[in-house]
C-alpha cells in the first residue's frame, strides 16, 4: 500500500484499499461471507466483490472459495496477519483520539498577561497541574495582542475588552483599577482634586495607546470626564508603570491585584477615590470554538473561573 502517494488518483486508491483490506480481514477472521457480512452490515455479495477487487490489485489469490467453505491461501494467511496488525494500530489511533475527547490530556498552550499571570495565576496553575497530571501547560507571558488562531494557542487570558467575535469569551472576574501615585509625588506636585487637573500632571501611560493619544475617562454619577494625559514615561508593561509610580515619578492607573498591598501599607496613595475609571475592565479567557472544544481547554477554563470568580482585589 503506497501511503506516500502524491497523485490525487493514487491517494484515493489508497483510501479505497484500506476499506478493501478491512473487508478482507473480517472475512478472513470469520471464514464465512454470510457471517462477516452480518457483522459489518453489508451483503455477502458486496464483501465478495471487495475481496475480489483486493486480490486483483495485489495480483494474488487470498481466499480459496467453494460453494460451502472459505479458506485462506498461504499468502492470504501471511497477508491477513500483517493486515490485522495494521488494523489494530488504526483502532489504537482511534482510541487515542477518543481519549482526547473524553479525558483532559496533552499540551495546553495558553497566553497570559505578564503581571496577572505572575501574581495571580502561578499557584492556580500549579494546582491545575496537580489535579490534571496528563495535561502539560506551555505558558506564554506577554502584554501584547495575541492572535489565538494564527499563533496556535488553545486559549488566551486577557484583561480589558475583547472585540474578536469569532472567539468564545468567558468572564473570569472584574479587574478593579485605581488611580495611584507615591506620597513623594504628592509632596512635590500636589494632589489633583478633579480628573481635568490630570492634564497638568506627569501621567504614566501605556505605549500602545500613544499614537491615538492617551485619554483617561472617569465617571461619577451622571458626570463623565475625559482627559488627555501625558508624561515623561510610557511602557507596554503594566508592571513597569506600577514600579515607576511607586518611585514617585508620576500618576498611573494600576490594577488593584498589582497595587492592593501598596495602598494598604501607604506606599501608594489612591487619587480621586470618588471617581470611577471607565470603561469597566474585566479578566477574560477566550478560545476558538465550543464545537470541538477539547477537554483540556474546557477544564482549564472552568478551573480559572471557579478559582477567581469571587476574588476581590
Amino acid at each position: 500500500m503506497n501511503m506516500h502517494a502524491i497523485g490525487r488518483g493514487q491517494a484515493i486508491l489508497d483510501i479505497e484499499r484500506i476499506h478493501l483490506v478491512a473487508a478482507f480481514a473480517v472475512v478472513a477472521e470469520k471464514l464465512n461471507f454470510a457471517q462477516a457480512a452480518s457483522l459489518v452490515g453489508v451483503s455477502a455479495s458486496t464483501l465478495s466483490r471487495k475481496v475480489a477487487k483486493l486480490e486483483s490489485l495485489l495480483g494474488m489469490r487470498l481466499l480459496e472459495r467453494t460453494t460451502r467453505t472459505v479458506a485462506l491461501t498461504e499468502v492470504g494467511q501471511l497477508y491477513f496477519e500483517r493486515c490485522r496488525e495494521i488494523l489494530m494500530r488504526l483502532e489504537e489511533a482511534d482510541a487515542m483520539v477518543s481519549s482526547f475527547n473524553t479525558e483532559p490530556r496533552g499540551l495546553l498552550r495558553v497566553s497570559f498577561p505578564v503581571a496577572f499571570g505572575r501574581l495571580q495565576l502561578s499557584d492556580i496553575i500549579a494546582e491545575f497541574i496537580e489535579k490534571y497530571p496528563n495535561v502539560q501547560i506551555e505558558a506564554n507571558y506577554t502584554d501584547r495582542f495575541v492572535n489565538l488562531i494564527e499563533e496556535g494557542y488553545n486559549a488566551v487570558v486577557r484583561i480589558g475588552t475583547l472585540s474578536d467575535s469569532s472567539l468564545i469569551v468567558r468572564k473570569i472576574s472584574r479587574n478593579r483599577r485605581a488611580l495611584v501615585t507615591a506620597p513623594s509625588y504628592i509632596a512635590q506636585h500636589g494632589m489633583p482634586q478633579h480628573p481635568a487637573e490630570l492634564a497638568d500632571h506627569h501621567c504614566l501611560c501605556f505605549s500602545r495607546y500613544a499614537r491615538a493619544g492617551n485619554t483617561w475617562t472617569f465617571s461619577r454619577g451622571e458626570e463623565t470626564e475625559e482627559v488627555r494625559v501625558a508624561g515623561e514615561f510610557r511602557s507596554d508593561s503594566s508592571e513597569a508603570i506600577y514600579e515607576t509610580a511607586l518611585r514617585g515619578t508620576g500618576i498611573a492607573i494600576v490594577a488593584r491585584y498589582i497595587c492592593g498591598n501598596n495602598l494598604a501599607n501607604g506606599s501608594l496613595v489612591q487619587l480621586l477615590p470618588d471617581w470611577t475609571i471607565t470603561p469597566e475592565s474585566s479578566v477574560y479567557i477566550a478560545y476558538a470554538s465550543n464545537k470541538h472544544l477539547v477537554p483540556k481547554t474546557r477544564v482549564f477554563s472552568d478551573f480559572l473561573v471557579e478559582k477567581l470568580r469571587d476574588v476581590q482585589w
